[in-house]
């Protein structure tokens, strides 16, 4: 799904996009139409980071199989970590910087 400017509306094509920001968490873009600097809402972006950390400890317990005895729970966890950051990617809200 492409992100719509809030300033403009237009949908967001990734390959227009010039200039990028990364500033901690947050990665920030310049809409290609109106030159507005947006960026995915921190409360998203925060639960995102969130979601791909719990996949990849999940996953790295997993693998190593450290408590083999509780890799479905470490599995369902995982799964729901990445399925949250999925959710957020697809259809988080993008805000403008002001």
């Amino acid at each position: 799904m492409k992100p719509t400017c809030p300033s403009c509306q237009n949908k967001i094509n990734n390959r227009d996009i010039k200039n990028t920001n990364k500033k901690g968490m947050l990665f920030e873009f310049e809409c290609p139409y109106c030159q507005t600097w947006i960026h995915l809402n921190k409360t998203l972006g925060v639960l995102k980071t969130l979601g791909v950390s719990l996949l990849l400890i999940t996953s790295l317990l997993n693998i190593f199989s450290i408590k083999s005895k509780y890799s479905s729970i470490f599995s369902t966890v995982g799964f729901a970590g990445i399925f949250i950051a999925m959710l957020i990617t697809f259809f988080g809200k993008h805000e403008e910087i002001k």
